[in-house]
């Protein structure tokens, strides 16, 4: 049985011209699901899928050169807009977040920053912001920026905003002078005063190197760097432009 509204909008249209309404509507329907689903195939071609929790012992850092070849790997990956909320729904479909970058890199070149923010977290537990259970165990502990420049200020490997990176150091900003630190990003190439990270970002969209002043330009605060890289001999390992 119609209802009278309904009959009333339909009064006047034949029951051909009603049944082409319907196949045009379904035509419709099923073109916007055939592209929702193409669409979300190429998002989860271009995502990462491989090792994302390296545990291993530490090591003796990696030449940088393959800590930048694994960070330019990246490249193309999109933004998880969850920022890894709703059980790391993002990560499942290939997405990352900024602090993913060094974590990832550091890691398939065989480093595990996982490991070193646990290891020292023992050594200096109140450098961390412990709150809301931001301790070792949680998932995302490594994962937040804070806690990776938490670590370089414990262990007196923290340099000043006007400080020259080095390749393989991280870059660290916030929104806010009196906010924590929020982003983080990996130096990947250095000439001269200039310099290159890889960076995921919302305003990215996609995980890409840009030029060190890129962040800043769209309104991220550059707090400071992290040497990742101490002696003279990694260090002169720098990485220079594609």
């Amino acid at each position: 049985m119609i209802h009278p509204a309904i009959g009333i909008a339909y009064r006047g249209f034949s029951c051909q011209t009603l049944c082409a309404l319907h196949e045009t509507m379904m035509r419709i329907v099923i073109r916007f699901i055939l592209l929702g689903i193409a669409f979300g195939g190429v998002v989860y071609a271009i995502g990462y899928h491989g090792q994302r929790s390296f545990q291993y012992p530490l090591a003796v850092l990696p030449e940088v050169s393959n800590v930048v070849k694994a960070a330019k790997e990246l490249s193309g990956t999109p933004y998880d807009p969850l920022m890894g909320a709703h059980g790391n729904i993002g990560a499942t479909a290939g997405f990352i977040v900024c602090s993913d970058v060094p974590n990832l890199a550091y890691g398939l070149a065989g480093y595990s920053l996982q490991t070193m923010l646990e290891r020292d977290f023992k050594v200096h537990p109140n450098a961390y912001n412990t709150a809301n259970g931001n301790v070792p165990g949680n998932p995302y502990f490594h994962r937040r920026a804070r806690n990776l420049f938490s670590y370089f200020q414990a262990n007196g490997r923290a340099l000043p905003p006007d400080a020259i990176p080095k390749v393989g150091d991280l870059a660290f900003y916030q929104h806010d002078p009196k906010s924590y630190v929020t982003h983080v990003a990996l130096v990947t190439a250095v000439e001269g005063n200039r310099y290159w990270v890889m960076e995921s970002a919302p305003e990215t969209v996609l995980a890409k190197e840009v030029s060190g002043t890129s962040p800043i330009s769209r309104g991220w605060l550059l707090v400071g760097y992290g040497r990742m890289y101490q002696d003279a001999h990694s260090n002169s390992r720098q990485a220079g432009r594609p």
